[in-house]
C-alpha cells in the first residue's frame, strides 16, 4: 500500500532525512520520501506487517506532527508565520534590555553592580529561552532518536552559552569571582535571530506557492443552488454531483459541469490561459475557476471537490513541488550526516582552543560559534524551494510538470516529435474551400446541408455546419437517403438523385475530371467532397483539419533554440507533406501507427537524442511513455494526460519552448543554491572555529547566528527570482512590438450588447494586417492594433458588413 501523510514541525533537511531514516528501519516499510517544502511524505508499506497508526506514531515520537493526507482538502495550509512573528517580537522585547546590561559598559552606559547585572541577564535570557523553548524540545527529541537536526544545533549552542554563563554567575554569587565574561546575550541572540530567520524564511517559502494559492482563492465560500425548484445559498463544501448551480455575472463557476440553461461570456484564463472570453450556451461544458463576465447560466454539477479540473491541477502542482529532483539526492545524503559532523567539529574546536590557550571562555566562544553558524537549512532548501517556485510559475503559464524529475529532464530536450491531429492542428475538420461550379450557390449549399443532416460522420457534420452557416434560409427536404461505406451518400430531391462524397461515388464519366480537381486539393493536404448529379459535378467542398494559429510560431521558437523538430502523423503522405510545409518542418513521418510513433521515439533516443513527444490522443500514449519527456495537450484524452510528464493546459504548442526555458532556469537556480549552500558551510565553519584568529578575523556566536539565518534567506530569495520568469522577455517583446505596430480608434454606432461586441471584434480581427481589436461597448469604440497596411476604408467596410456604422475614425 502507498499512502501520503501530512508532516508538520520540520525545520530543515536534517528533519526530513531523520524521518526517512527512522521509518526505513521499521519492518514492512518499502520506501519513504519526505518533502520539507511540501510538509508531506509518501510511504509505501506492507499493511500486513506495519499499520498506518504505527507510522504516524513513529513520526510523532521524533517530535513532529503526522496525519493521513486529506485529498479533499482545498485550502492550502497556512504557514505558521504568525506564531514565529509573535515569538520574535516578544524575544526582541526582552533582548533590547539584555543588550543594555551585557554591553552597555563598553559604550560607557551606567551599570549596576555585577551581581545585579548578571541576575537581570539571567532572568531576561531565561524568559527568551522560555519563549523559544520549542527549539529545545524538538532538538532534544531528535537527538535522543539519533536524528539530530537544525533545532539540535541551535539548542546545543544556546544551552552551552547559557549553562556556561550560569556556572560563572553562581561563582560570582559564591564570591569566588568578582567579574566574568558572560555569554547570556549570545544564548538569547542565537534564539532571537534564528526565530527571525525562520519567520522570514517561512514568509518567503510561502511566496513560492502563491501561484497555486491564487487558484484556490478563486473558489467561493458559498454558492447558490437550486434544489426541487427552490434556490438557497449553501457552503461550497456541500455541493454534490447533480446539483443545479445558479451563476450570475461576476461569479466564479465552482464545479465542472454542463450549462443547462442560459448563455454567457466566460473568462477561462485561470485554467486555459485564453485571453478573450468565450461565448457559451446550453450544452457547453464549463470548469471550476471559469468566471462569468456577462450573462446568466444554470450549471449542472458533474464533478465537485477533489474531482474537478482545478482540484486536479492544484494537486498535480503541489505533488510536483513536494517531489524530489535527482539533484537533491546529494544534498540529502550530506544533510543526513551534517549535524553529527558539525557537533564533532565543535567538540574538537573546543578541545584544541582550551589546550592551546587554557581559556575556557575563548574555547566555548569558538565551539558555540561553530554549532550556530553551520546551516543544514540552506542545503536542504536549495532544491525544493526552486522546484516549488518553478512548478508554481509553470502553472501560471499553463504548464504542469508532474514531478521534479520532469522539471529537471526538460532542460536537456534537443528533439521534439509532434503529433499532428489536435497538436499542430485544431483537431476537427473544417471546410476550407467551397467551389460552386454550376447552379445557384445558395441552393447547392442547402442541398448539401440537407443530405449531410442524415449523417453523423465528422466530415458530414463539418460540411453541414458550413452549408447551414452560409445559407441559413435554405430548408430543403431530401428523400431516399443512402450511405455507401467509404464513398459518401446519395439522396433524391424533387425526383432527381444527387451524390455527395469522394471521387469513388461519382459516375465513370465524372471520375476523370474529378481526379484532376482532387489532386490539386490533395497537394495542399485537403480532403475533397464532391456534390454532383448524374451528369455534372455541381460543387466542390475542400475539408481539412486546419492548423492552429500558433503552430508555425511554435515550431520556429523551438528551432531558434537549436532543437530538432519533426512531425508524426497517421495521415497520408500528401497531407503530411502539406502540413509540414505550412509550419516550416523539414522532417515528418506519414502513415504512422501507434507502434511506429513509439519506434520513432526509441530510434531518436538511441541516436543520442533527448526526446520530448507531444501528443493528445490515446494512440500517442505509448510514445509519450517512451519519450524522455512526454508532453500532453490539456485538451486531449485522459489516457494521454496520465501517460505524460508535462501537461500543457491550454493546448498552446508555444508552451513547449517555454517548458524547456523554465526547466533550464530552474536547474540553473538549483545549482546556484547548492553552490551557495556548500560554499557557505565550507567557508563559514573554519572561520567560526577560529582558523583565521591569527589575522584577527573571528566571529562571536551572535554574528554566527545572523550568518546562519541570512544563508537560508539567500537561498529562498534566489529561488523567488523564478517567479519573475519570462517578465523581462515579455517586456522586451512589447517594446519591439511598439516599434512595428500602430493603433486606430473607431467610433461605432449600433452596438447594443456583448453579442455586438463579439461580431465587431471578429469582423475587424478577420482583416489581414489587424493584430487585435479591443471593442468597448460603453464607449462605443474599437481600438484596432495594426501590424500591416490596412486602409481606413477596409476597416469601415468590415464594420459595415457586420451590421454597424463607423461614425468616426482616428
Amino acid at each position: 500500500m502507498k499512502e501520503k501523510f501530512t508532516v508538520t514541525g520540520m525545520t530543515c533537511s536534517a528533519c526530513s532525512a531523520g524521518i526517512e531514516r527512522t521509518l526505513k528501519k521499521m519492518d514492512g516499510i518499502k520506501s519513504v520520501e519526505v518533502s520539507l517544502m511540501g510538509e508531506s511524505m509518501n510511504v509505501e508499506y506492507d499493511e500486513a506487517i506495519v499499520s498506518r497508526e504505527a507510522i504516524v506514531a513513529a513520526v510523532k515520537e521524533l517530535g513532529y506532527g503526522a496525519t493521513l493526507f486529506d485529498a479533499a482538502e482545498w485550502k492550502i495550509q497556512k504557514p505558521q508565520t504568525n506564531t514565529l512573528k509573535r515569538r520574535f517580537f516578544i524575544s526582541l522585547l526582552f533582548l533590547i534590555p539584555l543588550m543594555y546590561f551585557s554591553m552597555g559598559e563598553m559604550v560607557g552606559l551606567p551599570q549596576p553592580s555585577p551581581t545585579v547585572n548578571y541576575t537581570v541577564q539571567l532572568i531576561l535570557t531565561a524568559l527568551i529561552t522560555a519563549v523559544n523553548f520549542r527549539f529545545f524540545t524538538n532538538g532534544v527529541k531528535a537527538l535522543l532518536k539519533r536524528v539530530p537536526n537544525m533545532d539540535t544545533l541551535v539548542a546545543l549552542g544556546s544551552a552551552a552559552s547559557f549553562i556556561y554563563s550560569l556556572v560563572l554567575t553562581i561563582q560570582v554569587y559564591a564570591g569566588k569571582l568578582h567579574h566574568a565574561h558572560m555569554f547570556y546575550e549570545s544564548a538569547a541572540m542565537i534564539l532571537t535571530l534564528v526565530t527571525l530567520g525562520k519567520w522570514l524564511e517561512e514568509k518567503s517559502r510561502h511566496k513560492t506557492g502563491e501561484e497555486v494559492e491564487k487558484l484556490i482563492k478563486l473558489m467561493p465560500d458559498a454558492v447558490t443552488v437550486e434544489r426541487n425548484g427552490l434556490q438557497s445559498v449553501v457552503a461550497f463544501s456541500e455541493i454534490v454531483p447533480g446539483d443545479l448551480l445558479i451563476v450570475k455575472q461576476g461569479d466564479y463557476i465552482p464545479v465542472d459541469g454542463k450549462i443547462v440553461e442560459g448563455h454567457a461570456f466566460v473568462d477561462r484564463a485561470a485554467i486555459t490561459g485564453e485571453s478573450m472570453p468565450v461565448e457559451l450556451g446550453e450544452g457547453d461544458a464549463v470548469t471550476g475557476a471559469d468566471i462569468v463576465k456577462s450573462g446568466f447560466v444554470k450549471v449542472l454539477a458533474e464533478k465537485v471537490g477533489a474531482e474537478t479540473t482545478l482540484s486536479q491541477i492544484v494537486r498535480m502542482v503541489k505533488d510536483a513541488g513536494a517531489s524530489k529532483a535527482p539533484l537533491q539526492r546529494i544534498a540529502d545524503k550530506i544533510a543526513g550526516v551534517f549535524v553529527p559532523v558539525v557537533t564533532l567539529i565543535a567538540l574538537i574546536t573546543f578541545v584544541i582552543w582550551l589546550a592551546a590557550t587554557k581559556e575556557m571562555g575563548l574555547a566555548a566562544n569558538y565551539a558555540i560559534s561553530v554549532l550556530v553558524i553551520s546551516c543544514p537549512c540552506a542545503l536542504g532548501l536549495a532544491t525544493p524551494v526552486a522546484v516549488m517556485a518553478a512548478t508554481g510559475k509553470g502553472m501560471s503559464l499553463g504548464i504542469l510538470y508532474k514531478d521534479a524529475e520532469a522539471l529537471q529532464k526538460a532542460r536537456n530536450v534537443n528533439c521534439v516529435l509532434l503529433d499532428k491531429t489536435a497538436t499542430l492542428t485544431v483537431g476537427r475538420p473544417q471546410v476550407t474551400d467551397f467551389e460552386p461550379l454550376t447552379g445557384d450557390e445558395s441552393f447547392l449549399l442547402g442541398l448539401a446541408a440537407s443530405i449531410e443532416a442524415h449523417s453523423n460522420h465528422p466530415i458530414a457534420e463539418c460540411v453541414r455546419a458550413y452549408a447551414e452557416a452560409k445559407a441559413p434560409d435554405q430548408n430543403l427536404r431530401t428523400e431516399n437517403y443512402a450511405y455507401e461505406m467509404g464513398k459518401g451518400a446519395t439522396a433524391d430531391y424533387e425526383g432527381k438523385t444527387y451524390r455527395l462524397g469522394n471521387r469513388k461515388l461519382l459516375g465513370a464519366a465524372l471520375k476523370k475530371s474529378a481526379a484532376e480537381r482532387e489532386n490539386a486539393y490533395s497537394a495542399e493536404g485537403k480532403t475533397v467532397v464532391f456534390l454532383a448529379d448524374d451528369k455534372h459535378i455541381l460543387a466542390i467542398f475542400a475539408v481539412a483539419d486546419t492548423l492552429k494559429e500558433t503552430s508555425a510560431e511554435a515550431v520556429k521558437a523551438l528551432r531558434e533554440r537549436k532543437i530538432r523538430v519533426a512531425m508524426l502523423t497517421g495521415d497520408s503522405e500528401n497531407v503530411a507533406k502539406a502540413i509540414a510545409a505550412k509550419v516550416g518542418l523539414d522532417e515528418y513521418f506519414a502513415e504512422a501507427l501507434p507502434e511506429d510513433k513509439t519506434k520513432a521515439v526509441l530510434r531518436v533516443k538511441e541516436a543520442g537524442g533527448n526526446v520530448a513527444m507531444v501528443g493528445d490522443g490515446i494512440n500517442d500514449s505509448p510514445a509519450l511513455k517512451a519519450a524522455d519527456v512526454g508532453v500532453a495537450m490539456g485538451t486531449g484524452t485522459d489516457i494521454a494526460i496520465d501517460s505524460a510528464d508535462v501537461v500543457l493546459v491550454s493546448g498552446d504548442l508555444r508552451s513547449v519552448s517555454t517548458m524547456v526555458d523554465l526547466s533550464k532556469a530552474a536547474v540553473k537556480n538549483i545549482k546556484e543554491n547548492l553552490f551557495w549552500a556548500f560554499f557557505y558551510n565550507v567557508v563559514a565553519i573554519p572561520v567560526a572555529a577560529g582558523a583565521f584568529a591569527f589575522a584577527n578575523f573571528t566571529l562571536n556566536p551572535m554574528i554566527a547566528a545572523a550568518c546562519m539565518s541570512l544563508s537560508s534567506l539567500f537561498v529562498v530569495g534566489n529561488a523567488l527570482r523564478l517567479t519573475r520568469f519570462g517578465k523581462s522577455k515579455k517586456q522586451d517583446g512589447q517594446k519591439k512590438e511598439e516599434t512595428h505596430t500602430m493603433t486606430k480608434t473607431l467610433t461605432i454606432e449600433g452596438m447594443m450588447c456583448n453579442h455586438c461586441v463579439m461580431h465587431v471584434t471578429k469582423a475587424l480581427e478577420g482583416l489581414t494586417g489587424v493584430e487585435k481589436a479591443i471593442v468597448d461597448l460603453k464607449k462605443k469604440t474599437a481600438v484596432v492594433t495594426l501590424n500591416g497596411e490596412v486602409s481606413d476604408a477596409e476597416l469601415t467596410d468590415a464594420v459595415k458588413e457586420a451590421g454597424y456604422e463607423v461614425t468616426k475614425l482616428d
